[in-house]
């Protein structure tokens, strides 16, 4: 039975043949993979493989500074006497898991996944490997996320409450990966959508990739009240918010109802991460003889 590449873990990441290749490390390396943007997998590495939606988005964030490698899914880097190969995770636009393959086997590493993957990126495309190394945000068993289509249904159907009350209906989500995916259905159901500056200065890399966001805009101080509201929660006592009350605030989180806190009216349940049986569909196809969790439950 192959053991696959050797692999150390640091709480700072994962590396991979002492040294040749790190994984979502978040110390600067010379040599390191980011699967995303998101801000806890990022690290100022000198030479980096990614995405080139990933590689556009870290820049967004970051500014310049490492040197990419950017690879398309299914593309092959060689690094020493590995091959790197990464897949669709998912998760957000970009996202990847990543395939190494070495003389002592294979090993999958996912990142951040969802199986089903969502409007603005394609579902996770998980290959056999040896060795499997997932995170598991919502690993236990009574961690169920609802249907997508069920999900997206409940944002719409708060947003038309709201304006049926002669509120402003303001969506609290992460300013990556999520908000775009709620911009994406309500743009695609005809609302119109009023960004905050954060979120929106991530959609023109989504634009770039061909995800349209019509009857959209930055979130500005022109009082309008025809538009739903897309922000991170930070955000949502900000003055150019509040001049819209009354106000209708729902927060979407995959934590559901675990979520509800003050000042929030709804909670829809709606994640970018796999659920408990989104992990064991996710071991079925790669069929590992050994698996890793290095986040979660």
């Amino acid at each position: 039975m192959a053991e696959g590449p050797r692999v150390r873990f640091d709480r700072f990441g994962i590396e991979i043949e002492e040294g040749l290749l790190w994984l979502d490390a978040r110390k600067p390396k010379p040599f390191g993979v980011i699967t995303h943007a998101h801000g806890d997998h990022v690290g100022r590495h000198e030479t980096v493989l990614c995405t080139p939606e990933t590689a556009a988005l870290v820049r967004r964030r970051n500014g310049p500074g490492s040197r990419f490698i950017e690879k398309r899914y299914g593309e092959e880097t060689v690094v020493g006497d590995l091959t790197v190969t990464l897949l669709s995770a998912g998760h957000i636009l970009g996202s990847a898991m990543v395939l190494v393959q070495s003389p002592r086997g294979s090993l999958l590493y996912t990142g951040d996944f969802r199986m089903e993957g969502g409007i603005t990126c394609p579902p996770a495309d998980p290959r056999r490997a040896d060795v499997l190394i997932t995170e598991a945000t919502y690993g236990r068993p009574d961690l169920r996320h609802p249907p997508q289509a069920e999900s997206h249904m409940r944002l719409l159907e708060e947003a038309r409450g709201a304006f049926g009350r002669k509120q402003v209906p303001v969506f609290l989500t992460y300013a990556l990966g999520k908000a775009q995916e709620v911009m994406a259905v309500f743009c695609k159901a005809g609302f119109s959508v009023a960004a905050h500056g954060s979120v929106w200065n991530l959609c023109g890399v989504y634009r770039a990739a061909g995800i349209k966001f019509p009857r959209s805009r930055k979130l500005s101080g022109r009082h309008r009240r025809d538009s739903v509201l897309v922000l991170p929660p930070r955000f949502r006592a900000d003055p150019i918010v509040r001049d819209h009350a009354p106000l209708w605030v729902v927060a979407v989180t995959g934590w559901g109802a675990r979520a509800a806190t003050e000042g929030i009216h709804a909670v829809v349940q709606l994640s970018d991460h796999a659920d408990h049986e989104g992990i064991l569909e996710l071991v079925e196809a790669v069929g590992p003889s050994r698996v890793h969790v290095v986040h979660g439950y």
